[in-house]
């Protein structure tokens, strides 16, 4: 088999990788956008580096806009063959494709800029939709591709393919961190002669999870003593909820005082739908919970916003607030505008709890800057910026280390994609200086013969 690499090369966004095999099968491992680079717009309109009639079908690991975001542009330009993933992935990734038209469209009226595609071709790929469950098998061409449990977010999943010739590979997507409230833990990957790992945190290690609610806590604690305002910038799928499940677990056992609260985002409310509606995709615990009829995404003082004049109601609210909105990454959505009015606030916190890009507002704020642009304005910055790295969605070098290592045989060679050119390099030293595993971080459109 060969793999060539079209998105997410020593960069975190853009996945997608094409697989072909001797007996001729094309398939795609994810097709994402790029996103927080200032040549992202240019890289999404790029024309693909293949044909997308020739591709013979798509592995979804799941629905985040990096990994899902230009299969519609995929059928705008003529595929047509079928977009696997697990139920809860691909019912997710309707709802974000279907969003990100929407970002588009008002970006087209805003300033002008064109749209990668339309509604209808959103309506292409659900078409295409196919769903798979965790340890069944899809059978397209020369390949047998079988999901597992990546516990990343909710449907995630890491892919492995064998060939006709008997030749295994696995594409772990994105791994989830350990100590995840409501996921199960990733499954153990199978024994393959080639591992394409993500290296988000390639280069990192995580604070212990143990930590994150007593963190949580302390903050919201801060926040209602000093009469502010708590933004938690949050992804609308998985970060939006885990944050949700904690806050329940806190205001109704009375671990902090009931305060109105909010969760200002119409997909993250609309995903929190999607994931009560697939409680057997819940961890022991969690499915426990569910069953005794609470809401683990519901408690007292909680709105949720979903029209825009609920969401201007909260500037009028009394503080102390807490009010979770997306963008994850604060280049759009409704955090901006909360950032704008409450950055200035000294009494005031945002608490980031996922990954910051590359040239992303959350990565400016991350990093310390005391001025910053938000929707046109020049902001100073005197709220408290405040993180729990433990909240991440991504394992820690640590985890992705240790998955390796735990499968069922020890991988032949590891490709390392999806961090920054520093993190991906770093795993990719780690697997061959300390491991004894052959291993290399391709560049953008590298072909590797596996």
């Amino acid at each position: 088999m060969k793999i060539s690499f079209y998105g997410a090369a020593r960069e975190v966004t853009g996945s997608c990788s094409l697989v072909e095999t001797a007996g001729g099968t094309r398939v795609l491992v994810d097709c994402g956008m790029f996103q927080g680079c200032n040549t992202c717009d240019v890289k999404n309109f790029t024309e693909l580096r293949f044909d997308a009639k020739s591709i013979d079908a798509v592995f979804l690991t799941h629905a985040h806009l990096d990994h899902c975001g230009r299969i519609p542009k995929l059928c705008k330009d003529g595929f047509r063959g079928k977009i696997y993933g697990t139920p809860p992935t691909l019912d997710l990734a309707k709802l974000v494709m279907l969003d990100a038209v929407g970002i588009m469209r008002g970006d087209l009226k805003r300033e002008g800029i064109a749209m990668l595609y339309e509604e209808e071709d959103v309506a292409l790929a659900i078409k295409r939709f196919v769903g798979v469950d965790y340890s069944r098998d899809a059978k397209v061409g020369d390949l047998t591709a079988r999901p597992r449990d990546a516990g990343h977010i909710f449907g995630s999943a890491f892919w492995e393919l064998e060939d006709g010739a008997g030749k295994r590979i696995a594409f772990s997507g994105d791994l989830g961190n350990d100590g995840n409230r409501i996921l199960k833990p990733t499954a153990q990957l199978s024994a393959v002669d080639a591992l394409v790992i993500e290296s988000t945190y390639g280069n990192r290690v995580h604070e212990d999870e143990s930590t994150r609610e007593t963190k949580l806590r302390e903050v919201v604690q801060k926040t209602i003593e000093t009469g502010g305002v708590l933004i938690i910038p949050a992804f609308a799928i998985d970060r939006t909820q885990q944050i949700l499940f904690e806050l329940n677990h806190l205001i109704e056992n009375g671990i902090v005082p009931e305060v109105p609260m909010y969760l200002d985002s119409p997909m993250a409310i609309k995903a929190t739908e999607i994931m009560k509606s697939y409680p057997q995709y819940y961890n022991k615990d969690a499915r426990a919970l569910a069953a005794t009829g609470d809401d683990l995404f519901d408690f007292p003082g909680l709105s949720v916003t979903m029209t825009r004049d609920e969401s201007k109601s909260i500037n009028d609210a009394p503080k102390p607030k807490v009010i979770i909105a997306g963008s994850g990454m604060m280049n759009g959505g409704r955090i901006q505008h909360h950032l704008v009015r409450y950055l200035s606030d000294k009494n005031s916190t945002v608490l980031i709890v996922g990954y910051q890009a590359q040239g992303t507002l959350g990565r400016d704020l991350y990093e310390g800057k005391k001025s910053v642009s938000v929707l046109q304005e020049r902001v100073h910055v005197n709220a408290r910026i405040m993180s729990i790295g433990a909240y991440s969605a991504h394992a820690d070098q640590k985890k992705l280390v240790r998955w390796a290592m735990g499968a069922e045989e020890k991988p032949k060679r590891v490709i390392v994609t999806h961090g920054e050119d520093a993190a991906a390099v770093a795993l990719a030293t780690h697997f061959q200086e300390h491991l004894g595993i052959l291993a290399v971080a391709p560049h953008f459109g590298d072909t590797i013969d596996v």
